[in-house]
């Protein structure tokens, strides 16, 4: 079995990252169209405003290099935002939760793009290398704006609550209480 050269393992990565960033794509678009909350909406938006603009840069090197995004990879990536679309549903529109899946969404792609970066410069494609630094940048910063939310989406979340998280005080009653037996 012969050893993966730079290039293959390189190109791998690129393909693996532009399945990735489909990923977030589809989970972004499934938390903006469940996320009332302008707070968190227009981050969101923004954050997959960018993220089209990393999947056409991303397709770009692979034409670059001969290359085209792998449809397993997306076809399998795009498997995992359906569930993430089925959640976000499910949710109902909760914010913190709509926030959470987002941010763990920008992080999902951080290493992703650090690995790209490392391989991009071995194998000689100091574009690549750049873009992969500065998108790497780019989710970091998608993330940073969603930790000043916290606090607020919280309140909201725990408004939109259907039942209080504490009890109500006093002493319960039993049945027996209730039907006059105690």
């Amino acid at each position: 079995m012969r050893a993966a050269t730079v290039r293959e393992v390189f190109l791998a990565q690129l393909r693996d990252v532009h399945a990735l960033e489909r990923l977030v794509d589809s989970g972004l678009g499934a938390l903006v169209s469940a996320t009332a909350v302008p707070e968190l909406r227009g981050p969101l938006q923004a954050h997959r405003a960018v993220t089209r603009e990393h999947l056409a840069a991303l397709e770009a090197r692979l034409a670059a290099h001969g290359a085209a995004p792998s449809a397993a990879r997306d076809t399998g990536l795009a498997l995992a935002a359906l569930g993430e679309s089925l959640l976000a549903r499910v949710r109902g529109g909760h914010p913190a939760g709509n926030a959470r899946d987002a941010y763990v969404l920008a992080h999902l792609a951080v290493p992703g793009y650090e690995l790209l970066g490392a391989l991009a410069g071995r194998a000689g494609d100091e574009e690549t290398a750049r873009l992969a630094r500065r998108y790497a940048a780019d989710e970091r910063s998608a993330a940073a704006v969603l930790d000043g939310l916290w606090d607020r989406l919280l309140e909201l979340s725990l408004g939109r609550a259907t039942a209080p998280s504490v009890p109500p005080a006093g002493v319960p009653h039993t049945l027996g209480d209730q039907a006059g037996d105690g």
